[in-house]
């Protein structure tokens, strides 16, 4: 019986362990397809130049992006009495695949899309697309040290249990 429960909190420690070490790393991918949302953006507004709803109804459609809820909740939510800025802002807090450094990003680039000119959305847009380039770099360099941290702490908990619990 005592062996179980070692086997257990060993377990548990571990996979606490790994389980923050995953948050990391969908935060890193997270953000690539955030900047990946950015890049369909410019090129929908460049060519085909739609209406800021039907924009959103197309990223929100899209199977790349289903993790992303706050797409889905501007469409739904789209209401011509609210501005879309205030919309737009409320669906990224709500939403928790949203990572967290990109948050003051996506919230800014709502204040700007469909309220200028096309020029004006496609600056606005590579400006965004590059912060959230440089967070990617930050959320690559905290996965690849803390990442293994995270882990390493995990199992030396997990085998530090084990032992004074022996």
């Amino acid at each position: 019986m005592k062996w179980i429960g070692i086997l257990l909190l060993f377990l548990s420690s571990s996979g606490m362990g790994l389980y923050a070490s995953q948050c990391l790393r969908n935060d890193v991918r997270r953000t690539e397809k955030l900047i990946a949302l950015t890049e369909e953006c410019s090129a929908y507004i460049r060519y085909q130049q739609p209406e800021l709803d039907e924009l959103i109804d197309i990223l929100s459609t899209n199977p790349t992006y289903q993790e992303f809820h706050f797409l889905r909740n501007i469409s739904e939510n789209s209401n011509p009495y609210l501005m879309p800025s205030a919309i737009w802002i409320d669906a990224i807090r709500n939403d928790s695949a949203v990572p967290i450094p990109t948050r003051e990003i996506l919230e800014s680039l709502g204040h700007v899309l469909g309220t200028t000119d096309i020029e004006g959305q496609l600056s606005a847009l590579e400006l965004h697309r590059i912060q959230l380039q440089q967070t990617l770099s930050g959320c690559r360099e905290r996965y690849q040290k803390q990442g293994k941290l995270y882990q390493s702490l995990g199992i030396l908990t997990g085998c530090m249990l084990g032992v004074l619990l022996w």
